[in-house]
């Protein structure tokens, strides 16, 4: 911990603020740790003043210099409250700042400038200096010179000279105190078995409750029910969703109550149905608020808003199987199939969005993994594609290097291969043929004349088979294979539960399920060429899903609007419902075309789709496939504060700074108003600047942004209409030399020009031209120019 706060911490803040942080550059890894070491300046700084002014309130400090976004902040501060009770929304607040020094004043806390509130406080606030009659501001300079104890000492004495105290703002802007806990316990009371259940709730476990809800919504975490039996769920659920984005938890139970954790919080493991208890709850608790960055790696979250309660949201679709106590049973209860698609317009980050999805739910740590999932996992990735000889060879090198084929049909490795074949064969009849045409030409048992490559093996007259000939060359690959199954779980990594396909035009139902595909190298007698029948990428994740049951499986789909959905999913649109799944039901299963095999979709296979909404409208989507999805909107995103992608993103040029938000919302409303919603520009067009430093070399990245990305969408999408594109980017309003799309004025000449004299052509019905000009990417007044006619938010 530092003793005090620095130049350097100054300078850091000046730096940094607003930059994404990048790990592997190592001057940001040195201002994060001088930035969060000054946070404990600033905690000690809090907790003196809180101790004495407000020996009955609280201190709430962040402790890292980076926002949700991951970008630098360009202060360092934290919140005292003067009471338990005080309003969540108001706070005295210390803290240094890039350009302010050192500040101590009343703010609100999670009130948006649009908010009326917020109006009001800024109005009542007047300047932000010391004339303010709840400001007290202190130069760097000044407060550096000063001892931590003289800091203290000023601190306090500044509060005690506002005019405006805590309680008298607190009045005049309306805030309410902190409801009770009967107050929030009847958000849940709109289910009236919740109401019967809490009844019987002692009087510590009701306040155990409470703090623990009251800690997830103020984290802006959400609560909803479960539609059958007596359970709640916290995590990430948007209004009117049939789905919730993600449970991070789970409290059931009438006669026992439980807890159950879905997800590590920080060093907090996962639980299963663990009693609830006030010491767990503590736990829990403390875990949620060490570090609540830590939430944005566990759910999809909308930033920007506060967390819901029951009553603001529906109730989780009813899952059946349910326990004798009235709960959930939590296999089951965890295998609800997820069909979702993300969908919106280029460049908002739908990829992204189900990156971070597949990285939470479907991506494990190997340390998590038990020795059982790990070897399914193993022969479901490396034996089950095999051919029969070579799964015959490691099953016989497993077994010690001889074996029946009765030992080598019960091993796991020729099981898996056996459900892997499409094709319906005798297994006993294939293993024996698979051994004997690879069988060494100077056996004395096996009298077959046919022979193939690689020959490996023999048998006794008891008919016992082993390895021979040049079996350790051949076999070099197979033998490491089960070296490595035999080794287990390595330490580090991570095991991988999804699989990912792009759709196009072309693409089809026997890549996707199965199909004929030419086998070149088969264990046929005559060594032909021909066909067999393919397993397609989804129908072996189905496979691979099927031998682990307690864990989730996905199927990524990007551009799944591209793909013909009728051609590819063919009788499966209706077996990917959730109720029509194995298990469930109304499960149903079909007959394949090609293989003739009975076929059903595990219910722990999720299906995850991306759009772009200008590739193909959603409105023209199968209908089958509309049904049997929900949709999530990924629209651009050009809020201004924290959280948001462009939070802080500006372009600083000869004294001159562009407004990056302000600029793409001016665009896209444009682009609205002249096209749709579905063809606006997204913000990760933009999100690149953040990465350069502000300056010249920001500007030279937004030219290349401008030149290279946008304008050619703008091309694209108005079919190379320019007097519309001059529309959008406010060229009509700008004078010439700051417009990027310029009219040649001297039309009638120019037609002389190409034409001659007596061309004959109407001036006013030829199409008029249109240039590029070069010199205006580089000019900040032409992006200024784009929003400035438009009221600022």
């Amino acid at each position: 911990m530092a003793d005090y706060f620095t130049h350097e911490h100054f300078k850091l803040l000046n730096e940094w603020k607003g930059k994404k942080r990048d790990k592997a550059n190592p001057d940001q890894n040195h201002a994060y740790e001088e930035l969060k070491n000054a946070y404990e300046v600033t905690k000690a700084w809090a907790d003196e003043l809180q101790t004495r002014l407000f020996p009955t309130g609280y201190v709430d400090v962040r402790k890292r210099p980076t926002s949700r976004a991951n970008t630098f902040f360009p202060y360092n501060w934290a919140r005292i409250y003067p009471s338990k009770d005080s309003p969540k929304a108001l706070a005295y607040t210390v803290g240094i700042g890039h350009d302010d020094g050192f500040v101590v004043k009343i703010d609100t806390v999670h009130i948006n400038d649009g908010d009326s509130v917020r109006g009001e406080y800024l109005s009542l606030r007047g300047n932000y200096d010391n004339t303010s009659p709840f400001v007290a501001v202190l130069s760097a300079s000044d407060g550096l010179e000063k001892t931590f104890a003289e800091l203290v000492d000023w601190s306090v004495d500044s509060v005690r000279k506002f005019s405006i105290d805590y309680d008298e703002l607190a009045n005049k802007l309306q805030l309410e105190k902190p409801q009770g806990d009967e107050a929030l316990l009847q958000h849940f009371d709109g289910k009236p078995s919740f109401k019967t259940f809490r009844a019987s709730w002692t009087s510590q476990e009701s306040a155990a409750f409470c703090k623990l809800a009251r800690t997830v919504h103020e984290l802006g975490l959400d609560w909803w029910h479960m539609a059958s039996g007596i359970e709640v769920r916290f995590g990430r659920k948007n209004p009117d969703s049939e789905r919730a984005v993600g449970v991070i938890g789970t409290i059931r139970g009438s006669r026992t109550r439980t807890i159950t954790l879905r997800r590590e919080i920080g060093e907090l493991a996962k639980l299963h149905r663990e009693p609830f208890a006030d010491e767990l709850i503590e736990t829990i608790v403390g875990a949620l608020s060490a570090e609540p960055e830590n939430l944005e790696d566990l759910l999809v979250t909308e930033t920007g808003r506060e967390g819901l309660w029951p009553d603001q949201l529906r109730d989780d679709p009813a899952e059946s199987g349910v326990d004798s106590d009235g709960n959930l049973d939590s296999a089951q209860a965890d295998s609800q199939a997820l069909n979702r698609i993300y969908y919106g317009p280029p460049g908002t980050g739908k990829t992204y969005q189900v990156s971070r999805l597949i990285e939470r739910e479907y991506v494990q740590k190997m340390s998590l993994v038990s020795e059982d999932e790990w070897q399914s996992q193993f022969i479901s990735e490396n034996i089950a594609s095999l051919t029969w000889w070579e799964s015959a060879a490691a099953a016989l090198y497993d077994l010690g290097g001889s074996a029946r084929v009765d030992a080598l049909l019960s091993h796991a490795f020729m099981q898996a291969v056996a459900a892997a074949k499409s094709a319906n064969k005798n297994v006993r009849n294939t293993i024996w043929g698979a051994l004997q045409y690879h069988t060494v030409e100077t056996s004395e048992v096996v009298k077959m004349s046919k022979r193939m490559a690689p020959a490996v093996f023999d048998k006794t007259a008891d008919s016992v088979w082993s390895f021979a000939g040049e079996w350790e060359e051949s076999c070099a690959d197979i033998i490491e294979m089960v070296k490595a199954y035999r080794a287990g779980p390595p330490a580090a990594g991570s095991v991988h539960r999804y699989s990912f396909v792009t759709f196009h035009q072309s693409y089809g139902y026997e890549e996707f399920v199965e199909g004929l595909r030419p086998l070149l190298d088969d264990d046929t007698e005559s060594g032909a060429i021909r066909y067999e029948i393919r397993t397609g990428v989804f129908k072996e994740l189905c496979r691979k899903a099927r031998l682990a049951p307690a864990q989730r499986f996905a199927m990524v789909i990007d551009e799944i609007n591209r793909g013909n959905i009728s051609k590819i999913f063919g009788e499966l649109i209706t077996l990917i419902e959730p109720d029509k799944r194995e298990g469930a039901e109304n499960e149903i299963s079909v007959i394949l075309p090609y293989s003739g095999h009975h076929f059903s979709i595990p219910p722990n296979v999720d299906i995850i789709g991306t759009m772009n909404t200008a590739d193909r409208s959603l409105a023209l989507l199968d209908t089958a496939l509309r049904r049997r999805f929900e949709f999530v909107p990924v629209l651009p995103d050009t809020r201004d504060e924290e959280g948001a992608p462009l939070f802080g993103l500006c372009v600083s040029m000869d004294e001159k700074t562009i407004d990056v938000p302000r600029l793409l919302s001016a665009i896209n409303q444009r682009v609205e108003a002249l096209y749709d919603r579905e063809h606006c520009i997204g913000h990760a067009y933009f999100t690149s600047l953040a990465k350069v430093p502000d300056g010249e070399e920001r500007m030279v990245e937004l030219s290349r942004v401008f030149r290279n990305r946008i304008l050619p969408l703008l091309e694209e999408y108005f079919f190379e209409d320019w007097q519309k594109i001059q529309l959008v980017l406010a060229d009509n309003q700008k004078p010439e030399a700051v417009q990027f799309v310029i009219e040649q004025q001297e039309h009638e000449q120019d037609l002389n020009r190409l034409f001659g004299s007596d061309h004959g052509l109407d001036t006013y019905t030829t199409k008029q031209r249109y240039m590029i000009q070069d010199s205006s990417f580089a000019n900040p007044d032409a992006y200024i120019g784009i929003y400035q006619t438009l009221p600022s938010r």
